[in-house]
């Protein structure tokens, strides 16, 4: 894992289409703003984990009881990658 330093408004870089900028710090909360291409799904973690394991539950046939009472539902998740993204133009 690389691990990097970064102030207000200072950004990373992903490749040559990712850019990620840390927006505000307030106690132990980061607000973080990704400049990323429309097609680009962005997940957060502990969403994708619970994506990744009904799919693979489903694929098997298996039924994840611990899942079944799940925050959101797989059918909100495709909902959610439906939902536009903010697009903020900064060079104004």
């Amino acid at each position: 894992m690389l691990v990097l330093s970064r102030r207000v408004n200072e950004s990373i870089q992903i490749g040559t289409d990712i850019e990620i900028m840390v927006i505000d710090v307030r106690g132990d909360v980061v607000r973080i703003g990704i400049n990323a291409p429309q097609s680009t799904q962005i997940w957060r973690k502990e969403l994708w984990d619970v994506i990744v394991k009904e799919n693979k539950a489903a694929s098997e046939g298996v039924d994840i009881p611990e899942y079944k009472s799940a925050v959101l539902p797989l059918s909100t998740f495709s909902k959610l990658s439906k939902i536009p993204t903010v697009r903020v133009n900064n060079h104004e």
